[in-house]
């Protein structure tokens, strides 16, 4: 296992603990539906990578010894925030273990709550620390990662932090009452909130486009399974339900689709069903590991990784599965 610090490019504002592969974390596309951004271990250690989807051309974003991983875009795809293992000797400090690690499923579900979240106009960030009692809270800062101030303050697990659609709220994963549940909270820190109620794990909350509801998952009919329920936690509904494993939800941009990993044939694939759980279809099946789906920002393509050549690379297919093209090698 290797400690990771979260850089804002070039600022230094967060860390994580990871097991390392050839490409770590899944894609993230640039406000420009064209470019994606990822992390790869092409020379020992991990660095952040940009690719043209058209082109094919590929930059280096970061070129140092440390690990670089799990890009997010700025909103106006002008900066790029990631956790790197460089040192860090500015508290709140970094995270030295992995938080939730689940039946080896930490890697899939926190494929996103681990990266930095933006607020809509681009001028804060909020992530989660470890502070000086030795927990996770939640923190806000500029784009900068600077003036950082903690919105949550506890001693419980507070971590995963992304910005409602608007900016006006803020979904959470927290413990602090026993066991790791959804919640959300104003900008600001106030208000702060709990959606749901399960002795089971509840993760990986993603808000819908137009921030009325929050899809998660939770294991508490078995295995993980798809889950929606309204913003106020109300209306809890489960949309994907196997005997095997279901995780990692991601709204389409329009709202009208989630697309999410199952391993329900074997391997992991990507699935994608209507918002309202019906008309489930089967994008992959390789006969090799899927994951990491995501949407471009217009909803055409879907970036993922794939393993069908042995080591996992990068690949995009329109968003009704056709026209795979391997990008990375």
């Amino acid at each position: 296992m290797i400690t990771a610090t979260l850089l804002l490019w070039p600022f230094t504002i967060l860390a994580q603990t990871y097991t390392p592969m050839s490409l770590h974390s899944g894609p993230a596309w640039a406000p420009n539906g064209h470019v994606i951004a990822f992390s790869a271990a092409y020379t020992g250690n991990y660095n952040i990578h940009t690719i043209d989807i058209w082109s094919g051309e590929q930059t280096i974003v970061s070129a140092h010894p440390a690990n670089d991983m799990y890009p997010s875009w700025s909103p106006n795809g002008r900066w790029l925030a990631y956790y790197s293992d460089r040192p860090n000797e500015i508290g709140p400090f970094p995270p030295d273990s992995v938080v939730y690690n689940v039946r080896g499923l930490y890697e899939t579900y926190a494929r996103d709550g681990y990266r930095p979240s933006w607020s809509p106009d681009g001028r804060t960030i909020v992530a989660h620390f470890r502070s000086e009692k030795g927990n996770y809270e939640i923190y806000r800062m500029n784009r900068q990662g600077r003036d950082r101030v903690p919105i949550t303050d506890n001693w419980a697990t507070d971590v995963h932090p992304k910005f409602s659609p608007d900016g006006s709220r803020i979904v959470f994963v927290s413990d602090r009452d026993y066991h790791p549940e959804i919640y959300v909270m104003n900008a600001d820190g106030s208000d702060q909130t709990r959606l749901t109620y399960s002795p089971s794990f509840d993760l990986d909350p993603v808000w819908s486009p137009d921030g009325s509801k929050i899809a998660f998952i939770s294991n508490r009919l078995g295995q993980f399974d798809i889950f929606v329920m309204d913003g106020d936690g109300n209306n809890l509904k489960v949309l994907a339900h196997s005997p095997s494993i279901d995780m990692a939800p991601v709204w389409s941009p329009n709202g009208e689709k989630i697309l999410f990993s199952s391993n329900r044939n074997g391997y992991f694939d990507l699935f994608v069903m209507d918002a309202d759980g019906s008309n489930l279809q089967q994008l992959t099946s390789s006969g090799h590991h899927e994951i990491y789906g995501t949407w471009s920002p217009r909803g055409s393509r879907i970036a993922y990784l794939s393993t069908e050549r042995g080591e996992m690379n990068l690949y995009v297919m329109n968003a009704n599965g056709s026209r795979k093209r391997q990008l990375t090698r």
